[in-house]
């Protein structure tokens, strides 16, 4: 009976090392570990554009061990949220004329700025549908900021990759 829970117990170690072992081995890496190139390190964000895309990006950064500086004349890059802007259109209609369906937006352009090369603009715009109950006109407006604080969440993601791309 001893030994044969002992081997089981070695038999899902063995497969637990093979899976890790197959997803090291296909570049698999968790979301939020950030390797920026050295000509963006140390990096300082400009206090423009919203606070709150602002502080979610530099939470990121520094979740990924990024040196950020409070100075722009310390830092190798300058990165700068020129724009950041939800909106919200309606889609579809009742027999009423009564909105029940709405398309809601974030749209972020930024710029970053190295010593070393042109400023690159890039712009990001993330879209979500949003079904509106007649019977629920209060949640409209918790849905609709609950969205537009996932889209600035991964606005922030977006930009990290693309930053993660530049060379």
């Amino acid at each position: 009976m001893l030994l044969a829970d002992y081997g089981k117990t070695l038999w899902r170690a063995l497969l637990l090392a093979g899976m890790m072992a197959a997803l090291s081995a296909c570049g698999f890496h968790l979301r939020g570990d950030v390797q920026l190139a050295s000509q963006l390190s140390p990096l300082y964000i400009a206090d423009s554009g919203p606070y709150e895309l602002r502080s979610e990006i530099r939470a990121l950064l520094r979740s990924s061990n990024v040196k950020l500086v409070n100075n722009s004349k310390q830092a190798a890059a300058v990165l700068t949220i020129e724009q950041a802007s939800p909106t919200r259109r309606v889609l579809s209609v009742d027999a009423s004329g009564r909105a029940r369906e709405y398309e809601v937006q974030y749209r972020v352009r930024y710029r970053i700025s190295r010593q070393s090369a042109e400023p690159v603009v890039r712009n990001i715009k993330l879209t979500r549908e949003l079904l509106f109950d007649p019977d629920s006109v209060l949640a409209l407006d918790y849905e609709t900021q609950t969205l537009y604080s996932d889209m600035r969440r991964d606005a922030a993601r977006l930009m990290l990759q693309q930053l993660q791309a530049l060379k």
